[in-house]
């Protein structure tokens, strides 16, 4: 995943209005980067990393809100996000089966139909994507520019509010971990993989006002939400060959159950990954260093 820009020249006592003009002028810088990778054929890494740089733009959009009316914005940043994932979530899925195709010979005709089968969606979404492509340089990266010079707060940048804030996501993802411990299914990971990543995007904000202590933080979320990703691919890819191996024609039912034990095995390996990675946060009470560090 790439790393957001630094802002430099934050610190705890910086105005909060000011401090959200230039991160966000940092985060829609970004978001910008691999434009030009979209130009003409969606570069899969392009699509990834403009994915990454929305998530955290909307992450500061939604913690700037108090100091200009962003909701809008937030909303129009969010369809571009849902549309590079879903052309996202296709390239992921066919790399694995372009993988899982080498070497078989015998089951390379079914698997490149079960593989064209997948991809039957991707040319509407890859359409999709452009025209929101399309809307983002014409329409919401204007507004958000022109929003950028009315942003005001004079509240610090690291004020008690702030950290209050964060304590409550910590919290949040708290009651995730706990609801996982007792059922470790697609459903609950999914939950946590979520309430993990907005945390993570909202240390990354707050970075330059806690310094040392956010970079600490940062390094002990990372793991647990790298191997969520990963189990939630495996989860999804699991799926389709379920459903392939009932419902698809007769070779690509095949095919799908040839690939079912790899992915099943792939699922068991993240799922105990996760497990450990959650063990070593009860073990070494993680959540309550985390705390402690934002009193």
């Amino acid at each position: 995943m790439p790393p957001p820009t630094p802002i430099r020249g934050l610190g705890p006592d910086t105005a909060l209005g000011d401090a959200a003009r230039r991160i966000l002028a940092g985060r829609l810088a970004d978001v910008r980067h691999p434009e030009s990778q979209l130009d003409g054929e969606l570069d899969e890494d392009g699509v990834h990393d403009m994915r990454v740089a929305t998530r955290r733009l909307r992450a500061a959009l939604q913690v700037f809100q108090d100091t200009g009316k962003l909701t809008r914005l937030e909303a129009d940043v969010k369809r571009l996000q849902d549309a590079l994932g879903d052309v996202r979530d296709l390239h992921v899925q066919d790399q694995w089966l372009d993988t899982a195709a080498k070497g078989k010979k015998d089951a390379g005709k079914a698997l490149a139909g079960l593989r064209s089968a997948h991809l039957s969606g991707l040319e509407g979404k890859e359409k999709t994507l452009r025209k929101e492509l399309e809307r983002w340089t014409d329409r919401t990266v204007p507004r958000l520019l022109k929003k950028l010079d009315t942003l005001e707060d004079a509240h610090r940048f690291a004020s008690k509010r702030v950290r209050g804030h964060l304590r409550q996501r910590l919290r949040r993802v708290e009651k995730r971990l706990e609801r996982y411990a007792d059922a470790p299914d697609a459903a609950s990971a999914h939950a946590l993989r979520k309430d993990l990543k907005k945390l993570r995007y909202e240390l990354e904000i707050f970075q330059p006002a806690f310094r040392r202590t956010v970079g600490a933080l940062l390094e002990v979320l990372v793991p647990l939400q790298d191997g969520l990703g990963q189990l939630h691919d495996s989860d999804v890819r699991l799926e389709l060959f379920e459903r392939a191996a009932a419902e698809a024609p007769p070779g690509q039912r095949k095919a799908a159950r040839k690939l079912l034990p790899q992915a099943r095995d792939e699922r068991a390996e993240r799922s105990a990954e996760i497990a450990r990675e959650v063990q070593r946060w009860h073990a070494e009470a993680i959540p309550k260093r985390l705390r402690k560090a934002l009193t």
